[in-house]
């Protein structure tokens, strides 16, 4: 609580940098309408929120758009006329925006009323810093947690080996994919999408965080203000069933994508002290991973007999 007043008060005596907030969505109205609510009614108010629809069916997700853009100057709303992958939408936000600071928002997340403002506090008084981002927790369908994940303060302050060693050596099933969604320098941020260009390839929202880490270091604040939506089929109102990584030294990332991921990540550091550091420690990783691997096609021929049998 002293830390969130502390913020307040620093915050408020400081000029407003106008931070952008980019939220590519498709075909999910009701996510939409959460989000809208969570970042429209953020305590920090300085924001222009650009909304890119790929080319929703049906007139409900512009629907959604257009009326809390009716009551909130700040929103612009762009209708894409043609569905051209996430991947471009992303970027297409990024490329609209034209604040000091900017932030991905999901249609489908939620955020504390003072995500903005904390993690302005924190970059407003570490000029060095490229990033910030907070804790965060997994949530169901209904809002419910559903899982809580390790802290990101491993990998905080300015970009350093250690820093850049710990994210990469950190097991992919950690969360650490949702750093993406960190308030960012709006130039740290180009800098890192032109380097590494998200793509379809397994982990490359990952490889994108690692070229924003390589460039300016992240801030984490360890309260928990950010929560990630993991919808699924099984989610029911009356009974919310825990995700539990039972065995955590036996997740790496997935073998058969070995190639992409190392040369995705390669391209994320290029130009940067770190080329021949992060190559080392990702093949270091390779062996984990194959014996992983192995144990799960073990897994699976097993349970396979068994079935039969």
């Amino acid at each position: 609580m002293n830390e969130l007043k502390e913020s307040d008060a620093i915050v408020s005596s400081l000029p407003a940098p106008l931070v952008s907030v980019g939220i590519p969505t498709f075909n999910r109205p009701d996510g939409l309408r959460r989000t809208l609510e969570c970042i429209t009614r953020q305590s920090y108010r300085n924001l222009e929120i650009i909304i890119s629809d790929n080319c929703s069916p049906g007139p409900e997700t512009q629907s959604v758009a257009e009326e809390f853009q009716k009551n909130d100057s700040r929103i612009q709303y762009f209708r894409q006329d043609k569905n051209q992958g996430p991947a471009w939408n992303f970027a297409f936000v990024l490329e609209k925006a034209t604040g000091e600071y900017f932030m991905w928002a999901s249609d489908d997340d939620e955020w504390d009323k003072n995500f903005i403002k904390s993690l302005i506090f924190l970059l407003e008084n570490n000029k060095k810093i490229g990033m910030a981002f907070c804790n965060i927790v997994s949530i169901d369908s209904y809002s419910r947690i559903i899982r809580e994940l390790p802290s990101f303060e491993v990998f905080s302050g300015v970009t350093s080996h250690d820093t850049i060693a710990n994210y990469l050596k950190s097991p992919e099933f950690f969360g650490k994919a949702n750093l993406i969604y960190s308030l960012y320098r709006l130039d740290i941020c180009k800098e890192a999408l032109k380097a590494c260009p998200f793509t379809d390839h397994w982990g490359s929202d990952m490889c994108f965080v690692l070229g924003a880490l390589v460039r300016g270091g992240i801030c984490i604040d360890k309260r928990v203000l950010f929560k990630k939506r993991y919808a699924r089929e099984t989610d029911i109102p009356d009974h919310a069933d825990m995700v539990i990584a039972r065995n955590p030294v036996f997740y790496s990332f997935d073998f058969l994508c070995t190639f992409t991921y190392i040369t995705d990540n390669l391209k994320a550091v290029q130009g940067t002290p770190y080329y021949f550091f992060t190559l080392a420690i990702l093949i270091g990783r390779i062996p984990k991973s194959f014996v992983i691997f192995c144990l799960n096609q073990f897994h699976n021929i097993l349970r396979n007999i068994i079935k039969q049998a």
